[in-house]
């Protein structure tokens, strides 16, 4: 997607000089496409690190508006944005940061209706949502569609993350495998639960850092939830086996 000339050099030069990346992996990261869905304090985050790192495609999904209470963890709003679509703030600010990217905004909820046209050009899916009927949603599209999931969820002092390739090997789980959708989750958001903003930030950092190591081909498990505690500094991967009996990727 980009030609790699001086000015792309010294840009990304303390990311090539690593031995894993170099300029072969550089121009896979430059034609990576990722669809972010939710700009909260997750996806304003993981937009940011991605398109900082050369991401050449990305893709932002949300119809909200900025808000006071968002400006305590989602990085790249102000005061002054207050009233504004995220979507389009969000988009222009990351433009700046990379103006080679290809940006595109969608000012819309993400539904049955829509999903298949607005993500099926993008290789990599965020779950950057905040509610269970939107994560069951995406993770059926990228098991149907053959896309990379990356999912996050927050929560006071902790974050959980993962990437899930169910479609890829017949033992590799889905979301739902996880999480099925069979039971009453819990739908509070941030406003009932509360979130302390650097862990809102490390989330996103850690879809980021997943999706980065996945396409620079780095050994991945498919098949962990990573959990980490912001308030101790631990962390634990819990390994979950592909549910025989889950309604979207047991016939694989």
């Amino acid at each position: 997607m980009n030609k790699i000339d001086n000015k792309i050099l010294e840009k990304y030069s303390r990311q090539i000089v690593i031995d894993s990346i170099g300029i072969k992996g550089q121009e896979k990261i430059f034609n990576t496409k990722v669809l972010i869905v939710g700009c909260g304090g997750l996806g304003t985050s993981a937009a940011q690190y991605l398109s900082m790192t050369g991401v050449g495609k990305i893709g932002l999904v949300d119809d909200d508006i900025i808000a006071l209470s968002n400006l305590n963890r989602q990085t790249l709003f102000t005061e002054e944005e207050m009233g504004k679509k995220k979507v389009f703030v969000l988009s222009k600010k990351i433009k700046k940061i990379n103006s080679r990217a290809s940006i595109k905004s969608f000012d819309v909820r993400l539904n049955n209706d829509n999903i298949n046209k607005i993500a099926t050009s993008y290789d990599y899916i965020l779950d950057c949502t905040d509610n269970f009927k939107t994560r069951f949603l995406i993770n059926k599209f990228c098991h149907n569609y053959k896309k990379i999931l990356i999912t996050a969820a927050l929560q006071n002092f902790d974050l959980q993350s993962t990437i899930l390739k169910s479609w890829y090997k017949k033992e590799n789980p889905c979301y739902e495998c996880f999480f099925p959708n069979t039971q009453n989750y819990d739908q509070d958001s941030c406003d009932e639960m509360g979130i302390l903003a650097p862990v809102a930030g490390l989330g996103g950092l850690f879809q980021a850092n997943l999706l980065i190591n996945n396409v620079l081909k780095k050994e991945i498990n498919y098949n962990q939830l990573i959990l980490f505690s912001c308030s101790e500094f631990r962390m634990r991967k819990i390994t979950f086996k592909k549910n025989i009996d889950c309604k979207i990727c047991s016939s694989n």
